[in-house]
């Protein structure tokens, strides 16, 4: 079989087509300049404008699935013009080319941050209503928009699923993400301070076997929750320690200190051209989340089962230091 990915040369993008690769499957990937990810695979790298989705369609003439994993990805308000233009319209054309060429299936990424998060007490299952406050953070904003007008085109006769994964850390993170940047700065010993909060930490390996489960496994038109677990900053701290020998940091501030080293976050990332550890967004994404998340579908269904935590925490630092990042 061969798979059309979008995003192929991304943290997720890469993970997936390895994953794919291991199953004998052919890849054309969609890429634009940086490919470290994808350097000395056995994959066709193809380019395109994501936009027009004739020239999509043409791409994936010859291929049998389509995995979309291409986004702008920020949880700071930034370029909001461009993260709908590609989170948004991006999707939609690229729905439209799987539809006229007529591929079998199509496997849509989402985010777990394209749901409500309130109630925060209760269990955040597939069926939790997706954002719709207009006052919602961008990125939450636009991946539910995009996640809706996927499941919609099951209408047109598109055979799909979609899948929203949690924190997405682990290896082969080569731009690198928000936290695979943070990883290193513990590893590297310099974020002396943990924040005293945590997130649902998912293995970007399991989200991608998960992926590809959906073919032959996936329920046609279900979304699926793929989580890990939950964990805090002194938490992750202190397992990079283990790994590295290195004290990684010296005291955990409470969380709503951290708002108070905003403004010299923000101005070192301005002086540096770097971008910052931490945001109001990354921040507002802590403070209001579900920590039961439980992702019983995923796993009946795609057999999703997220490797400890440690493992992953040991494998990207290990990466991490191979690279030099």
């Amino acid at each position: 079989m061969r798979a059309f990915v979008t995003g192929g040369s991304g943290h997720v993008g890469g993970n997936l087509v390895r994953e794919l690769l291991t199953r004998g499957f052919e890849v054309d990937c969609l890429v634009r300049s940086d490919v470290r990810s994808l350097e000395n695979l056995d994959v066709n790298l193809v380019t395109g404008d994501m936009l027009n989705a004739k020239d999509m369609a043409a791409l994936m003439s010859d291929c049998d699935v389509v995995f979309h994993s291409a986004a702008f990805v920020a949880v700071e308000k930034i370029s909001e013009d461009l993260m709908f233009k590609i989170n948004v319209q991006g999707t939609q054309s690229i729905v439209n080319a799987a539809i006229e060429s007529g591929v079998d299936k199509l496997v849509h990424f989402s985010s777990i941050h394209a749901f409500k998060q309130q109630p925060t007490n209760e269990p955040l299952v597939e069926s939790r209503p997706l954002v719709s406050d207009p006052r919602a953070l961008p990125y939450d904003r636009s991946k539910a928009e995009a996640q809706k007008l996927v499941l919609s085109s099951k209408e047109q006769g598109l055979n799909l699923n979609v899948i929203q994964p949690t924190g997405i850390i682990g290896p082969e993170d080569y731009k690198p993400s928000r936290m695979g940047k943070v990883l290193s700065d513990m590893a590297n010993g310099s974020m002396p301070f943990a924040i005293n909060n945590g997130f649902n930490w998912v293995d970007v390996r399991d989200v991608a076997i998960s992926a590809v489960n959906c073919l032959n496994k996936g329920i046609d038109g279900q979304n699926y929750i793929l989580p890990g677990r939950w964990a805090s900053m002194p938490e992750l701290s202190n397992m990079v320690k283990h790994i590295t020998g290195n004290r990684t940091h010296v005291a955990t501030i409470p969380f709503w200190m951290s708002y108070l080293a905003l403004p010299y976050s923000t101005l070192k990332s301005r002086l540096t051209g770097v971008r910052p550890s931490f945001s109001k967004g990354s921040l507002q994404a802590l403070a209001i989340q579900c920590r039961n998340i439980p992702g019983n579908l995923a796993e009946e269904h795609l057999g999703h089962s997220p490797r400890p935590l440690e493992d992953t925490i040991s494998d990207t630092i290990s990466w991490h230091i191979k690279n030099q990042r």
